[in-house]
């Protein structure tokens, strides 16, 4: 309730143009972030809908993996400002530009998301990936379930691909939110080696999810 109050006062400048009004204004929205070509997010050939290959499948609980954008420049920024900047109005931004990114999702599918760290959370008073599952299940009429819960306060950054993916395998815990029969996308801010929407996607179907898919709005 208060970030459009605060906005009033300190509006948000355009991280493009520099315009008062929003982080990304209505001119410089549709062409600010070039949006990745259909792919598989593991090994980048070209594959129909973003679904993960059938040679990477082998390895990987997910179906499609959605990402708006390369990591850089105003995706970067973007990211930084909700996460560092307080601006909470980043979320609706960058939900806005997942949904051009998405394609259409049966309208029993859930929305849940990879829970930040319980101690940066303390510190920003928000999760920044709840912010933007939030605001895309407004924009397609979806519900929102925290269906992960984070154990560890492990940060990432930095660490190989190796270390991620040990770290994330023991990060995480299911709710007691029954996910049987149910088709699931996983919101991230920020895709690196997939090692954490993975671990994700492996508690959600041994859970007995029907399909689980994740949408980042960056790839690295």
């Amino acid at each position: 309730m208060l970030d459009p109050i605060i906005g009033i006062f300190a509006p948000h400048i355009c991280l493009v143009c520099g315009v008062e009004g929003s982080l990304l204004c209505a001119w410089c929205l549709p062409d600010a972030i070039p949006v990745l070509p259909e792919r598989c997010y593991r090994c980048n050939s070209v594959s129909q809908d973003s679904a993960v290959c059938k040679k990477c499948r082998a390895d990987s609980r997910l179906k499609f993996v959605w990402a708006r954008g390369q990591y850089g420049d105003v995706t970067k920024t973007l990211i930084y400002q909700l996460k560092f900047g307080r601006k909470k109005a980043a979320a609706r931004v960058i939900a806005r530009l997942l949904d051009e990114s998405v394609p259409f999702l049966p309208k029993d599918t859930l929305i849940t998301y990879v829970p930040t760290a319980t101690s940066r959370v303390r510190v920003r008073g928000y999760d920044q990936s709840r912010l933007i599952a939030k605001e895309l299940s407004k924009l397609r009429g979806l519900t929102m379930s925290p269906l992960l819960v984070r154990l560890g306060q492990t940060r990432q950054v930095g660490a190989t691909r190796k270390q991620r993916i040990k770290q994330a395998s023991n990060n995480y815990r299911l709710t007691n939110k029954r996910v049987t029969g149910q088709n699931i996308v996983i919101i991230d801010d920020i895709l690196t080696t997939g090692a954490t929407v993975e671990a994700a996607a492996k508690l959600l179907k041994q859970a007995g999810a029907k399909q689980v898919n994740a949408a980042v709005f960056a790839q690295k």
